[in-house]
Formats: structure tokens, sequence, C-alpha cells
């Protein structure tokens, strides 16, 4: 494979963002005497990422702003409680954001990755869906930050993956064309199959052997860890 620039996702691939949302979930959860009982437990993490994966959704359709959705979300996790008022809401969310920025890390092979690909004359960015400020405090606060490799989140996008024109406005931003580009990721929709029906090659990252070979045309391509990545650089 030769290509010309590398697209790497944020979120569960090179920052774990699952694995601190469940520290960090978890932590919250005992601080509010919702941890008491290991079936309860599991049933209240399983119910809070059913709502970010619904909601995280909405916001990147833009039905909801990123406040918006943390309302409806902080909301819905605790109907009993009376969170009518915003600002108590947002005071509420705060109380898991604590614990979920403490938690924060990058994947051991992160680091190196971006290295490897900027010494083999690659243009490098991040393609993420979320808010600007936030997915770059994640990349400054876990050592990713990278003054070569730019930051594209979907906030000041035209719109977020996998619509074609998120991945189109990142490849603009690195002067690539989309043919010569690699996105590698997690999601298989928005890694992978929204990546390759706007032009460009994909990977998906499986780092838990969770991809079973779903039906796709043509194969999806998958790495176990962002070490296992090879490619020719063109430049």
């Amino acid at each position: 494979m030769t290509i010309q620039a590398l697209l790497l996702d944020l979120d569960d691939t090179l920052f774990d963002h699952r694995g601190a949302a469940d520290r960090g979930l978890r932590t919250w959860l005992a601080g509010l005497g919702l941890a008491e009982h290991p079936a309860e437990l599991e049933g209240h993490v399983e119910r809070w990422f059913a709502l970010e994966a619904r909601h995280h959704q909405r916001a990147q359709r833009r039905e909801l702003t990123h406040a918006e959705q943390r309302r409806v979300r902080i909301r819905a996790f605790l109907p009993g409680w009376d969170l009518a008022d915003d600002a108590l809401a947002d005071d509420v969310f705060a109380g898991f954001l604590g614990c979920y920025r403490a938690a924060w890390r990058a994947f051991d092979d992160a680091a190196a990755t971006l290295d490897r690909a900027v010494s083999a004359g690659l243009a490098v960015g991040i393609l993420t869906n979320g808010e600007q400020s936030i997915q770059t405090e994640k990349l400054r606060r876990t050592g990713l930050l990278r003054t070569d490799v730019p930051v594209f989140a979907s906030s000041a996008l035209p719109a977020a993956k996998p619509d074609p024109r998120s991945y189109h406005a990142a490849c603009a931003g690195l002067s690539v064309e989309p043919s010569r580009t690699l996105m590698v990721g997690d999601s298989l929709r928005h890694d992978v199959l929204g990546a390759r029906a706007a032009g460009l090659q994909a990977r998906l990252l499986d780092r838990h052997g969770r991809y079973t070979g779903r039906d796709t045309a043509p194969p999806v391509q998958r790495v176990g860890a962002l070490a296992d990545l090879r490619w020719s650089s063109a430049a």
C-alpha cells in the first residue's frame, strides 16, 4: 500500500475513551451511592453508554448542541432527579466529567504511531467526531498534541463522519487527494465504510477482536493494533 497521508480517528483509536468513561463512571456512581450492588451497577453502566451513543449521534447530526446532548443524557440517566434547570443539569453532569477526565489516557501505541508516520514523510492528521476544544484538550493532556499533526474535529467541519464532506475537508486540510489517504479507526461505519465511500483507503482498528467479518464489499481490512499498520510513503 502506497499512500501520501494518514488520517487517524481519536476516540478509542489513539485515546482510550471507553476505558476512561467506564472507570470514571464507576467512580462517579460510587460517589452518588449508585454502585452498591454489582448487578445494578452494571445496569447503570450499560444504560449510560446506550444514552451516550444515542445522543452523541444526534449532536453530530446537529439536532442538538453539545451542551444540550449532555443535558438530555443526564436527565434520562437520572429520571427521578429534578434536573429541569439547565444549570443544575450541567452541574450534575460535571461530576461525571471530573471523574472521566481524571481517567484519561492514550493507548500505548498512539504516540509511536504518530512518530512513525511523520518520520515516514506522510501528511498526518486526526479526524474525529466531537468538539474541537474538547478533542484538542484530550490530545494535549495525554501528550499526543503535535504542531505537525492537525486536528479536524466535526464541530469545525461542514459535517461529521460518515458524511463524505468530513473526510474531504480533512484531506483538503492536508493538501492530499482522498485516494492517496488512509483512514484508520475503530468504527466500521465512521472510519471504514464512510471513508471508502468518500474515496479514501481505510483500515479498521479492532483492538479487542470484536469484528466478526460482516458482509461488506470489498472485504474490510483490519489491524489489531496501530503498531500493525504498514505503509509506503509516496513522498
